[in-house]
């Protein structure tokens, strides 16, 4: 079977690493990387965003959903956002799709219009958004346009051609945006929505858009699966409701082969938290609301929010809340998430602590994706895997933070004989003040993750022990590695080898 597990963790998660279908697309295991801005690429995919998305399909991901893909020339959300408006997308799509179904994984598109929220400049000016109506967004404050129903004919005939192109690319299914208040969920909110048309005025005319949008999809790329991305509940006074939600979800059911389930909406400050939520927010917490649409529609689920293990996308699949479970964040922090788990190495996955600091927080400063616990993530072209060496050395690292622990870490792996010196009585450093702080407890993992990854390379600690000048030049080491102040410090004693690049 394609997706056999090793050393009994087919056993131990019988129910994640068990083959599932979604519409006419055979998947080998439930977890998903699901549909995220990495800010790598523009229009089309390149070569990042290709290696990117390779080395989760490599580490044993399922399905990977690549990011949000403009349908229509007024969907250019940011300047960094993919496109699908004309076929010179394909071959660019065609060549992330073989990159991941190598390894053998699906790969499916996002199919995306914002609406009210555009955030791309043009020649230093902000564009014309446009939505069903002109009420403006509290986040961005921008004022749209009310679409006129010859744009939204336009806009639904873009979707469907936008899945033509994908399909020609060679995806396997495609997922539409109803998520996080963007344009179709636009169409489906009373309070946003205020149009007496063949598109608002009543719960069945505000369906008409997305109901519009699948069917156009299916006459365009009737091979592809398709599924529809959706919040549970936007969390937002004048975002949908989870009863909104579910009833809007039984209608659309018979066009969908799947749902993805998410929370929360970009209107707002307080909803967008839950866009990529924090770690002072539960573990698996949308699992309800994907339970609730579930069992409303008896389509397969995706549940995605704050799943960063095997053993909770495990429990959320077998207490019958989801089908499969996004773990992005977690395939951000560990790529190889997926073949660990698989071969029983739990103690060897870097679980995402859900800091925020470099998935999103870079973004937010105009970087690509990346991860504050593994900076390969995001620069798979730069930053090849460590090569061994021809001749070992030995090399003191002084500092037990996060930054000496990995630099201990990438020294061994390129097969030096590490010692790593910390004063205090445990490896941590500042990690372990933060997780002292109400509701960032699990800064701590950063150190536990660290701590397993020295452990597995066989790297020599000694905590409580202060490397003063003495005891490294006595050392005889090759090279030693400790910051600006340590250099200053050794510089001053007289000892001539620091900061080695542990070539």
């Amino acid at each position: 079977m394609e997706n056999e597990m090793i050393d009994g963790s087919s056993q131990r998660f019988p129910h994640l690493f068990s083959p599932l279908r979604l519409g006419g697309v055979a998947l080998k295991n439930r977890v998903v990387s699901t549909g995220h801005h990495t800010h790598l690429a523009h229009l089309v995919p390149n070569e990042p965003l290709i290696a990117y998305h390779a080395a989760r399909a490599r580490g044993g991901v399922g399905l990977i959903i690549t990011e949000v893909t403009g349908v229509h020339p007024t969907a250019l959300f940011s300047n960094d956002t993919l496109m699908a408006v004309d076929d010179s997308c394909v071959a660019p799509f065609a060549k992330l799709a073989r990159a991941v179904q190598a390894h053998g994984s699906k790969i499916f598109a996002q199919l995306f219009h914002p609406g009210r929220e555009l955030l791309a400049p043009t020649s230093g000016l902000m564009p014309v958004a446009f939505a069903p109506s002109a009420v403006p967004n509290e986040r961005f404050h921008i004022m749209p346009r009310a679409m006129s129903a010859a744009l939204i004919e336009e806009v639904i005939a873009g979707f469907g051609r936008a899945a033509g192109f994908l399909a020609a690319a060679g995806y396997d299914g495609v997922e539409i945006v109803a998520s996080h208040g963007y344009l179709p969920s636009q169409f489906l909110n009373p309070r946003v929505n205020l149009r007496d048309d063949a598109w608002g005025g009543d719960d069945t005319r505000r369906r008409a858009f997305l109901l519009a949008v699948c069917r156009a999809v299916r006459a365009t790329a009737p091979d592809l699966a398709l599924g529809l991305r959706i919040s549970g509940d936007e969390m937002d006074d004048l975002g949908l409701d989870p009863g909104e939600v579910l009833a809007a979800c039984e209608a659309l059911a018979p066009e969908v082969d799947h749902f993805s389930v998410v929370c929360g909406t970009s209107a707002s400050l307080g909803a967008s938290v839950h866009i990529v939520p924090p770690m002072g927010v539960a573990n698996g917490y949308t699992a309800p609301f994907a339970q609730a649409i579930r069992q409303k529609t008896g389509k397969p689920v995706i549940a995605t929010g704050r799943i960063n293990q095997p053993q909770t996308a495990e429990a959320i699949i077998a207490n019958g809340q989801a089908d499969l479970c996004g773990m992005t964040r977690a395939l951000i922090a560990d790529g190889d998430m997926v073949a660990k788990a698989a071969a029983g190495r739990l103690d060897h996955i870097r679980a995402c602590i859900a800091c925020n600091q470099s998935c999103i927080g870079r973004a937010h400063k105009g970087f690509g994706i990346s991860c504050i616990q593994n900076p390969v993530s995001g620069r798979e072209t730069e930053l090849m895997p460590l090569a061994r060496v021809a001749k070992s050395k030995r090399i003191a690292v002084v500092g037990g933070g996060p930054g000496g622990m990995k630099a201990a870490a990438a020294a061994a792996e390129r097969g030096h004989r590490v010692t790593l010196y910390e004063a205090a009585p445990r490896l941590g450093g500042q990690v372990l003040l933060a997780q002292r702080l109400p509701g960032r407890e699990e800064f701590g993992g950063m150190a536990t993750n660290l701590a397993a990854e020295l452990a597995s390379l066989d790297v020599t600690i000694k905590t409580g022990t202060r490397a003063d000048p003495a005891l490294l030049r006595d050392r005889g080491d090759d090279a030693i590695n400790g910051g600006e102040a340590v250099y200053q410090v050794l510089k001053g004693a007289g000892v001539g080898c620091v900061f080695g690049l542990f070539g």
